[in-house]
């Protein structure tokens, strides 16, 4: 499964926006928190803290009440997908680096905190799991994934091509108007 276009751009917003220098402490969850049966986008920071072999494969176990539609496909990683899991392999994240996995999906329909069971690893077998929390809250929390991102963008060039057809009609009106007597 690959993701369209949306996943470069998540994973350039959320790493200029989101994962700040001090990013690299520990593994998070980008949004946090979502409301009860959300489309959502999630993004995994992967740090490689000391590692000197670096990080090569990224299982996400994801729970079962949260409904997997996507994973994101990430140059220079294989990725698969067996039921509930997703794992990224073959890539590599050096010591002292991070690297983000996206996944799509649908949030849970009751109010809860769902675990991610995230699996990083090296070539030696060296591998540590992480438990991740995902708050699932009704009400009005907002989405701040990629999909909210990504409509303000279509709002935004929306926008900017209004302005450019009024600045054409403008133009042309100046244009093909006829000269003063």
């Amino acid at each position: 499964m690959k993701f369209s276009a949306w996943s470069l751009r998540a994973t350039l917003v959320f790493s200029a926006l989101v994962f700040a220098p001090g990013a690299f402490a520990h593994l998070s969850i980008d949004p946090a928190k979502v409301k009860t049966g959300a489309d959502v986008d999630l993004v995994f920071n992967v740090p490689n803290e000391d590692d000197p072999v670096g990080i090569d494969h990224v299982t996400l176990g994801i729970p079962a009440d949260f409904e997997l539609d996507d994973a994101e496909a990430k140059p220079g990683w294989t990725q698969s997908r067996t039921g509930q899991a997703v794992t990224w392999s073959g890539g590599n994240i050096h010591k002292g680096e991070y690297a983000t996995f996206a996944i799509r999906g649908t949030a849970p329909q009751k109010v809860e905190t769902v675990l991610f069971n995230v699996l990083v690893g090296d070539r030696t077998g060296k591998s540590i799991t992480y438990r991740v929390g995902l708050d699932v809250a009704a009400g009005d929390e907002q989405d701040s994934g990629a999909r909210t991102l990504g409509k303000a963008a279509l709002v935004v060039a929306i926008i900017g091509a209004a302005l450019a057809l009024a600045a054409l009609f403008v133009s042309l009106y100046v244009w093909l108007r006829p000269p003063p007597p």
